[in-house]
């Protein structure tokens, strides 16, 4: 028997991220020692019951530089003095803890990134700031023994920039042992943080020219100017706000909804390059989607198309497509038959055997 000890390391709330349960449920699987720590916010409700020990850490600072230096020591101490033979970082914002916890702890340094960080909306031309989390990647990359992604963009590119090899473990679902349901609601559904630069406030207006109802699970930065923007549309009818919701609820809203919507503006190359959890999720769920036409969803369009891919993030395209969908029925039975042939091929069953491997 493996007892190998791992910990995984992230900035998110590990109730609600849906990666990093799946990878540490199948390690646990594989006989593996597993702890998952996360960040605890305020507002946090009790961590859910899973199969692999977890633990959060509560910091004082919220935002900004600081917090995730504070974040990350917390996290560090919080492993100091416990046996740890694999930690794994979970995007840069944990790397510091990580590489911390390898020479304290004489551990091996894995490193996950699920995204590519410094050209997240939130950097955009905050130049010294990506310099400073360019610079910590550079440094973990080279201290970790292995390294994976989310898709095989992101992984050419790394590959490129670091000079190592990423392999690819795509953020996929569980595959379903039960039939998709074929009762479908009026409801748009778009799930995901509600930060800038994800298309939400064009969603909105395209909303006066759908007959349909839109509903938003997530939370984020512009969360209040939703909201506003809301009420001077006068949409309030017709929006609906769900704030987090564990896996399980999100996954029954998903099997519930007509069409999932997963919008990015391109001047982001992290979007740019993304392969979304939410478009696997509306997959499996049998729901067609709209999605932009970048280089991780048109392969798999190419493959067999799960709904509309567009070229532009503007209003008239978004409003079309979504009547494109809700009109014409035999295109929407279409994409939906495809979305349950390709849902066997994109699972979560296939990524473990890869992930697995990396862990052993």
């Amino acid at each position: 028997m493996d007892s190998k000890r791992i910990i995984l390391l992230a900035s998110s709330d590990i109730n609600y991220d849906q990666r990093l349960q799946k990878i540490a449920s199948s390690l646990m699987r594989f006989k593996k020692n597993v702890l998952l720590l996360g960040r605890k916010k305020h507002s946090a409700e009790a961590l859910q019951v899973q199969n692999y020990q977890q633990g959060r850490v509560q910091c004082l600072i919220n935002k900004g530089m600081l917090f995730y230096l504070e974040l990350n020591f917390r996290l560090f101490f919080r492993v100091l003095g416990k046996k740890v033979d694999v930690v794994c970082a979970n995007d840069p914002d944990t790397l510091l803890a990580a590489l911390m916890i390898k020479w304290f702890c004489r551990a091996e340094l894995i490193y996950d990134a699920h995204e590519y960080f410094i050209e997240v909306p939130e950097l955009s031309g905050k130049v010294f700031k990506q310099k400073i989390w360019s610079s910590i990647e550079r440094f973990g990359v080279k201290h970790a023994s292995k390294c994976y992604t989310v898709n095989g963009s992101l992984a050419k590119l790394f590959g490129e920039k670091f000079g190592k090899h990423f392999r690819v473990v795509k953020n996929v679902p569980v595959a379903s042992k039960h039939a998709v349901d074929a009762s479908k609601s009026d409801v748009i559904l778009y799930q995901g943080a509600l930060n800038k630069g994800r298309g939400l406030e064009t969603l909105l207006h395209a909303m006066l020219q759908v007959n349909a109802h839109l509903v938003l699970v997530g939370r984020g930065d512009i969360e209040n100017d939703l909201h506003q923007l809301v009420r001077s549309l006068h949409l309030q009818d017709k929006v609906s706000f769900k704030g987090y919701v564990l896996p399980a609820e999100l996954k029954q809203l998903t099997a519930s909804a007509y069409i999932g919507v997963n919008l990015l503006e391109g001047s982001s190359l992290n979007y740019h390059y993304s392969l979304a959890n939410k478009f696997f999720d509306y997959m499996h769920a049998g729901v067609p989607s709209i999605n932009m036409n970048f280089p991780e969803y048109a392969k798999i369009h190419e493959k067999a198309a799960t709904g509309i891919l567009i070229e532009n993030l503007n209003l008239k395209e978004v409003s079309s497509a979504i009547n494109t969908l809700i009109k014409d029925q035999q295109l929407y039975n279409k994409f939906r038959s495809n979305c349950i042939q390709l849902s066997k091929r994109y699972n979560w069953e296939e990524e473990e055997k890869v992930l697995v491997n990396i862990y052993t």
